[in-house]
């Protein structure tokens, strides 16, 4: 986003030292731009923001470390997970820096560094490349051809190193050649390059035939802008419901979600042996850092595997605690304390 002058600010909304008001204008910006995601984003900061303060006039000179980590043990009280958590008070501060930069306000230095703007490793999203062949197998042919559409996305995404379900949407025609699919990702606007499998064309042939004059892709968005957005966030919708109807099928004990199949790939192509650092690039990501977020928790036998040969390499005389005499091997599995 270009930086506001302080001068069209002024023009838009005198009571810009609000920062309810700066981040709505912040908001407006990034609409007009195009950017329906990110504006949302803001407005919700705002107003959560002014339901805590009760006030729409609540400064920038107003805010110091100690109303932050109110502010932040509020949004704890209410349920906020700390990934949310994290993602309001970076917002905030990104709100903060605009500012500043705009010449709107002068933030002290270090005004979160006693809130949380960290990411915790998200809870297992990764589901196992023996649950997608399931998926890729199912028999559908009985049931809502939804759910066969939906499977069809989500093998897709797989196949397209772990494609964001809103970047597939908004993929339009002209983003292949030949075997080639460029796109620039919606998050980062960063410029992704990737080499078409048979499995992966076999699918965009199946569906961009069902796209008539369209400029897109997929089946997934028939109109831009505003209206475009909105039809996005409708079929992200669906697409998520669908996909639980197919874990239910599957019997699964987590739902499969749009989210789901980034993290598989990233995870399959982890534990296959490819570098962290290529992973990284084939998602997009800003930094190894963000990747290994994605990476799904390794089940604590294999950590101990792996504790174990570690240990083995120094040889130590006992591995393992022995059975008292006369105990059975269970009981003595109860007992123990590791």
């Amino acid at each position: 986003m270009k930086k506001i002058s302080e001068l069209s600010v002024y023009k838009q909304n005198k009571s810009m030292d609000s920062i309810y008001a700066f981040t709505m204008h912040l908001a407006e910006e990034l609409n007009l731009a195009g950017r329906y995601g990110t504006s949302r984003a803001y407005m919700s900061v705002a107003r959560r923001f002014v339901r805590f303060t009760e006030n729409e006039n609540f400064s920038f000179k107003e805010l110091t470390p100690a109303f932050l980590k109110k502010y932040e043990q509020s949004l704890f009280t209410q349920g906020c997970k700390r990934n949310s958590v994290s993602l309001y008070m970076r917002m905030l501060r990104s709100v903060c820096n605009q500012a500043r930069s705009c010449g709107m306000a002068d933030i002290r230095e270090g005004l979160f560094e006693h809130v949380f703007t960290g990411t915790d490793s998200c809870s297992k999203r990764a589901v196992s490349v023996s649950i997608i062949r399931r998926l890729c197998e199912l028999d559908l042919s009985l049931f809502d051809p939804a759910l066969s559409s939906a499977r069809d996305l989500f093998l897709l995404c797989f196949y397209l190193r772990g494609i964001p379900f809103v970047d597939l949407a908004y993929l339009r025609k002209s983003d292949i050649r030949g075997d080639t699919l460029r796109y620039r990702r919606k998050k980062t606007n960063v410029l992704l390059t990737v080499m078409l499998e048979p499995c992966a064309l076999a699918l965009l042939r199946k569906y961009a035939s069902l796209t008539g004059d369209s400029p897109y892709l997929l089946p997934i968005l028939t109109k831009e802008g505003l209206e475009g957005y909105r039809q996005y966030q409708s079929s992200l919708r669906s697409y998520n419901n669908h996909l639980r109807a197919l874990s239910k099928i599957l019997g699964l004990r987590e739902n499969l979600t749009s989210y789901v199949v980034r993290h598989s790939w990233a995870t399959a192509a982890y534990r296959e042996g490819v570098p962290v650092a290529v992973i990284s690039e084939c998602l997009g990501h800003s930094s190894e850092k963000v990747t290994y977020n994605y990476l799904a928790s390794f089940a604590n036998r294999t950590l101990r595997r792996a504790n174990r040969k570690v240990i083995a390499l120094l040889n130590p005389p006992v591995l393992s605690p022995s059975l008292p005499p006369g105990m059975p091997k269970q009981k003595w599995r109860d007992k123990a304390f590791l």
